[in-house]
């Protein structure tokens, strides 16, 4: 596919996540050509990982996020946009018109002439890299004893009854699976590597776990060594106190999905502290006509509403900014 270079319609959209449909769904409605460029071979972000009720998103309760992925994904298919899945931005210039892209897709390098570049590359889960210096780590991730998916826990769960096991991470994901844990009959540790960082309503929930005793919080704590024996995963703690469990689950948080934008000169100064994009309240960056939305662009408050509307958002000032900007020549 190769777009003629005086397209001045034609916004690429970098990755396929809720934002970026939701900004090519505003694009198409607003008359211009998107086109979504994903490197997974699915449309759908994270969400297609998580198989539980997201009970947050107006109109469609009960359905899980994985499910919200597959709704959102084929109304893009019945609008017919231009979806490139999975593929590789492989080379990105500036022009006097915009960009100029090359990507490759099903074998094939297809060049975009792009106006303006919307950036939606999302999040990733941060991964057990923080522990690999530690003795004794190895051997537990080869036994299948670590693991840090954000719902791995809720597999199995009748195998986690009284049984002891600690999870590590103090933000939502570490609290939420501490009380599934509990629910499900066994004792947590809940490592927190400074304080209790999740929202209100899920703290006090674990709080009240702790005063039954069922929950034990170690704020202030940092596991520095793993040790398998007999009894279980002896975990070596920076205050001195080993604990002993049965299983770990790392709730260590996500990183913004950045790390592939800095190979291109054309987004020169655009990542800025953690990874994280950022914006203006019309999700301009500060790079002339690129666009950041969705997760990349807000660590504070990422969710699949803030996502959908912030793709509004860009794609309406966008319109707004070609439309004046086309006027004036």
């Amino acid at each position: 596919m190769t777009v003629p270079a005086n397209n001045t319609l034609m916004i690429g959209i970098i990755g396929g996540g809720v934002a970026g449909m939701a900004c090519a769904l505003w694009l198409k409605r607003l008359g211009y050509t998107p086109v979504i460029i994903e490197q997974n071979a699915k449309l759908g972000g994270q969400l297609l990982n998580l198989h539980r009720p997201n009970h947050w998103v107006l109109g469609l309760p009960g359905h899980t996020s994985a499910e919200l992925a597959s709704i959102y994904a084929e109304h893009i298919r019945q609008e017919a946009i231009d979806t490139f899945c999975p593929a590789h931005l492989l080379e990105l210039d500036t022009t006097d018109t915009g960009f100029n892209a090359v990507v490759e897709h099903a074998d094939k390098r297809h060049v975009l002439a792009l106006r303006a570049i919307v950036i939606a590359s999302g999040v990733r889960i941060l991964g057990l890299e923080a522990f690999a210096a530690l003795p004794g780590y190895q051997t537990v991730l080869e036994a299948g004893l670590i693991s840090n998916f954000p719902f791995d826990h809720l597999t199995e769960q009748a195998n986690w009854a009284v049984k002891t096991v600690a999870v590590i991470g103090g933000g939502d994901n570490a609290h939420f699976t501490a009380k599934d844990l509990v629910l499900a009959g066994a004792h947590v540790h809940l490592l927190e590597r400074s304080t209790a960082k999740a929202r209100a309503t899920i703290r006090r929930e674990v709080l009240e776990l702790i005063a039954q005793g069922r929950i034990s919080e170690h704020p202030q704590t940092q596991v520095t060594a793993f040790q398998i024996h007999q009894d279980g995963i002896a975990l070596c703690l920076n205050n001195g106190e080993p604990i002993t469990v049965d299983r770990i689950f790392a709730r260590l948080g996500f990183a913004a999905n950045s790390e592939g934008l800095t190979a291109f000169a054309a987004f020169n100064g655009l990542i800025k502290k953690a990874g994280y994009i950022q914006t203006d309240a019309a999700q301009r960056t500060s790079v002339p006509w690129v666009y950041a939305i969705g997760d990349v662009a807000n660590a504070r408050h990422q969710s699949v509403v803030n996502a959908i509307a912030e793709g509004a958002v860009a794609a309406q000032d966008l319109s707004e900014r070609v439309q004046m900007n086309d006027s004036k020549s």
